[in-house]
């Protein structure tokens, strides 16, 4: 027998932070998706606000809006919003807006690419390519370097500083600017934050590397500032860790690094979770703690063979979002989905059962439920998961392509006989990317 999503804790309300009061524990996880704009600007789209518009309409949800940029001299990527401009705030405030009049909540996703940044964009602007240490994260890069003469460096002890108080400007920014509810420090992914936490990123022999402490401290001291500073506060904020993912450079060769209770991630998670933890005991509890799941790791999936959280969630007894294939881990497979209605029949292929999601979230009563590529082509998510409808496929070809096929193209539930139900537009407006909505009347 299989349990209505409905009858768990995951359509339970719950209250995050002081005052955010959720109707339900269904998170929109951060889902970068490259719709900003790629005009040295770094500014979000009308395309935008339709997305998030037509994912916050259930009221009392909670989105965790996509990674945004710190400051030009941590980094720099395409495709990207800052939030280091007031400019590009009051045009994200569009979009909070949108949600907002949907009764619903936002937290921004703040990060550095470091030595992930775009190297072109960097050296155009004449802005430093920086890391922890001078270790490229992969071969192509390193070339490009070579090639525009433009070299890693390695941060000096007074650009560390600096970066992290603009970690804490871009987090009063958002809050007092764009309108976000809250923020999320972005500690995955092989951005900035994972470079130092990372002993292979890492090869530091100051106060900034070497030990694990040491590899932590960048990332504790950006939240010991965040919950000192007036304007943001314990209560503001979230901070996202994984143990597990290989983005963006983050390998670990198990010949080095077996998959042990030493294994390095796994280590430097439990010690920010156990300095969490000790703050929240001292009444300076943080909004919440989000992980990624061993099944995922960026938007792939992958092999959770040998690889498990429960160290960590054991550490962190405040709200806890978990994310990571509780609804999509087809590994590509159309013919295969998710759901606990019985009498679903897609194709020749296998109905999953919701086992890891139901196990989760009825687990304990402060757990929530995170989700990224299902709702990019279900904008009607939460409604499909309490009533036990059929998923729509995501088309990853769409994911990073800038432009409105594949974005918004996918409407709410129709029929589950239907293989997608996306909707109609014309060719051109398909192809479209979006408008800026900086210094725009785009409602």
């Amino acid at each position: 027998m299989t349990k209505d999503l409905a009858e768990t804790n995951l359509f339970k309300p719950i209250t995050i932070g002081k005052d955010i009061k959720l109707s339900h524990r269904i998170v929109h996880a951060p889902t970068s998706r490259s719709r900003s704009t790629n005009d040295g600007e770094n500014s979000p789209t009308d395309l935008m606000i339709q997305y998030y518009d037509s994912r916050s309409r259930t009221e009392g949800s909670l989105l965790v809006f996509e990674s945004c940029l710190v400051s030009p001299r941590s980094g720099l990527v395409p495709f990207k919003s800052g939030v280091f401009t007031s400019a590009q705030c009051e045009a994200l405030r569009k979009i909070t807006d949108k949600i907002h009049e949907n009764n619903s909540y936002v937290s921004c996703q703040i990060f550095s690419p470091g030595r992930v940044a775009n190297i072109q964009i960097l050296k155009d602007k004449q802005l430093p390519y920086v890391a922890p240490s001078v270790i490229y994260h992969a071969e192509g890069h390193k070339v490009t370097a070579e090639e525009l003469n433009y070299p890693l460096k390695e941060l000096t002890i007074e650009e560390i500083h600096q970066i992290q108080d603009d970690f804490v400007t871009a987090a009063i920014n958002c809050l007092t600017i764009g309108g976000f509810d809250l923020v999320e420090l972005h500690g995955t992914s092989g951005f900035l934050i994972e470079q130092f936490l990372s002993p292979i990123s890492n090869t530091r022999t100051d106060q900034y590397g070497g030990s694990v402490e040491n590899r932590c401290r960048f990332l504790i001291e950006i939240i010991d500032k965040f919950i000192e500073h007036p304007q943001i506060g314990a209560s503001k904020f979230g901070v996202r860790i994984a143990a597990w993912s290989t983005h963006f450079g983050m390998n670990y060769p198990e010949d080095k690094y077996p998959l042990d209770a030493s294994f390095p991630p796994l280590l430097f998670c439990q010690y920010i979770l156990k300095y969490l933890e000790k703050l929240k005991q001292q009444g300076k509890e943080i909004a919440y703690v989000s992980i990624t799941e061993p099944r995922v790791s960026g938007s792939f999936d992958q092999d959770p063979d040998g690889k498990s959280n429960s160290s960590l969630t054991e550490i962190w007894s405040g709200k806890l979002i978990r994310a990571g294939g509780y609804a999509t881990n087809y590994k590509g497979d159309p013919s295969l989905i998710k759901s606990n209605n019985s009498n679903l029949k897609i194709g020749d292929g296998e109905v999953q059962h919701y086992a890891a999601l139901t196990k989760d979230v009825d687990a304990d009563d402060r757990t929530l439920i995170a989700f990224s590529r299902p709702f990019t082509s279900n904008p009607d998510l939460i409604k499909r998961l309490k009533e036990n409808l059929k998923l729509d496929l995501y088309e990853r070809p769409f994911f990073y392509s800038h432009q409105l096929e594949g974005y918004l193209t996918f409407g709410d539930y129709v029929d589950e006989n239907l293989f997608s139900n996306t909707l109609k537009f014309p060719i051109d407006e398909l192809k479209r990317e979006g408008k800026s909505l900086l210094n725009s009347q785009v409602n």
